[in-house]
């Protein structure tokens, strides 16, 4: 299924790090069209999820980056437009995935809130999120995890 019929159908999503970051911080990602289309607008019907690790995640990458004022500023635009979700709903589904499977600590409780949300779960290419995992992961906890660029 493509990226932009996936956005069309849903009304709830959940951003990996590594898209908020590509975006907030303008990096030249192709799905930057899609996500200013149907996300990031006032008249958008799609509810984005995430989690204080994301968070986490989010500020110590853009703080080496760019320094703790940009990082400060980009969490307060993703409290703005994301409900975080408490990692004590997630930390058994998200400590499975990990048993299983060598994913990112963040990247399993981003999935474990897809799998609770039931919504789709967009993430860049990662090595250890390779299209074998992908479906494995997608097959065994019920998830909806998409690769996007």
């Amino acid at each position: 299924m493509s990226i932009e019929k996936v956005l069309g159908e849903t009304s709830n999503l959940i951003l990996d790090t590594s898209v908020l970051i590509g975006y907030f911080m303008e990096e030249q990602l192709s799905i930057i069209t899609l996500l200013d289309e149907y996300i990031f607008n006032e008249n958008s019907s799609i509810t984005l999820y995430g989690h204080n690790l994301l968070k986490t995640e989010v500020y110590y990458i853009v703080c080496r980056k760019k320094g703790s004022n940009e990082a400060k500023d980009i969490i307060k635009k993703i409290e703005n437009v994301t409900n975080i979700i408490s990692e004590s709903w997630l930390f058994e589904k998200a400590g499975q995935i990990k048993s299983k499977y060598p994913i990112a600590f963040s990247d399993c409780f981003s999935i474990s809130l897809g799998h609770f949300q039931d919504c789709p779960i967009f993430f860049l290419k990662e090595r250890e999120l390779s299209e074998e995992i992908v479906k494995k992961v997608n097959e065994e906890f019920n998830t909806k995890i998409y690769i996007v660029s």
